[in-house]
């Protein structure tokens, strides 16, 4: 398993900045959340239904909580995680994100 950032474009900070949002608190809500109760709205101000993105337990292979960071119209995603990698993809993608892509570890060899 290795740490990934999978990076976001959107059409504003304001928009990413609320993306961001939403995703952090996703994020928190599966690693902690009650999951026997109603599945909370995050995306409901991006028209998707949270339900259609939940991920099963299961499923989850990450040690720590993902972080959702904005960066002027990006939004970039740091998880530990090889097994949701096109799920946050996809996610992000949904969320309205025009273009989507996975940084390279190249950058942090340059050090």
């Amino acid at each position: 398993m290795e740490e990934v950032e999978i990076i976001g474009t959107f059409e504003s900070e304001e928009t990413a900045r609320g993306v961001a949002k939403a995703l952090n608190a996703f994020f928190v809500w599966l690693m902690e959340g009650n999951r026997e109760g109603d599945v909370p709205p995050f995306f409901d101000d991006f028209g998707l239904s949270t339900e259609d993105y939940v991920i099963d337990e299961g499923d989850i292979d990450w040690p720590e909580t993902p972080r959702a960071r904005v960066r002027g119209p990006k939004v970039a995603i740091t998880a530990e995680t090889s097994q949701t990698i096109d799920t946050l993809s996809e996610l992000i993608e949904a969320l309205g994100a025009f273009d989507v892509y996975q940084a390279e570890d190249e950058d942090e060899d340059e050090d």
